[in-house]
């Protein structure tokens, strides 16, 4: 089964076509506020490599949260357009999950170690989820949530290593290199491992759920922003001096 993936959730622009789990292409770059331009072109690119026209492909697998918010609405606007266009499912993959799943792919996890993904959501928050690995496959211990850097120890088991990773791993790391701050409830520790979101990985985990049935509608599927996003104006105030 052939899947291409799409992740824009992060500074990430990527897309990558997999045939179950074997990776045929994989085209990325990482930069802000480029997704726009790059993702289309980027798509092209891919499929090129993996000597696959759009016909071809069996479903369409998008990143669809917690991220950037921008970043987000573009990839899945862009998937849903290309599944409406070719008559392919369109399948929606966690963001964190996917990054869970590329830090299983790129670094020797032993089973039973946790996985902490996380992404940086501003000021003192991250997005934030935990798995465990089962030695073949990942399981959910914590659904994605936003939290401040000091209550991550709320999530975070008695026993067992736990790797971070992701842009908000960097950021946790930095929070806990001062002797004031710590985190409870830790087990053995947290190890950052170097990693980022993939669209392989997107599209490897597509490629399970499409097998299972697990398919968007594209009229109603909708990014999992977590935080809501709005700006709030700032009444103005008027001085009338008599």
């Amino acid at each position: 089964m052939n899947v291409l993936g799409i992740e824009t959730a992060t500074a990430m622009c990527a897309t990558a076509v997999v045939e179950d789990e074997d990776r045929l292409a994989e085209c990325g770059l990482e930069a802000p506020q480029v997704h726009s331009e790059r993702l289309l072109p980027l798509i092209d690119e891919c499929l090129r490599k993996a000597k696959l026209e759009l016909p071809r492909i069996d479903g369409i697998a998008v990143s669809i949260g917690p991220g950037s918010f921008t970043g987000l609405r573009i990839g899945l606007s862009v998937a849903k357009g290309l599944a409406f266009a070719s008559g392919k499912p369109l399948v929606a993959v966690p963001t964190l999950a996917a990054l869970a799943f590329e830090v299983c792919r790129r670094h020797r996890v032993q089973t039973g170690e946790y996985i902490l993904p996380l992404l940086d959501a501003r000021r003192d928050e991250v997005y934030c989820a935990l798995y465990r690995w089962e030695g073949s496959r990942l399981s959910e211990c914590r659904q994605a949530e936003a939290l401040r850097l000091q209550d991550i120890g709320s999530i975070l088991p008695r026993d067992g290593n736990i790797l971070a990773a992701g842009d908000g791993s960097e950021k946790l790391m930095r929070y806990l290199s001062s002797a004031a701050n710590s985190v409870p409830g830790a087990g053995s520790g947290i190890r950052s491992v170097a990693c980022r979101c993939s669209a392989a990985a997107v599209a490897v985990l597509g490629s399970v759920k499409l097998h299972r049935g697990e398919v968007a509608e594209i009229e109603s599927v909708e990014p999992l922003y977590i935080k809501e996003f709005y700006t709030v104006a700032k009444p103005q105030t008027t001085q009338v001096i008599l």
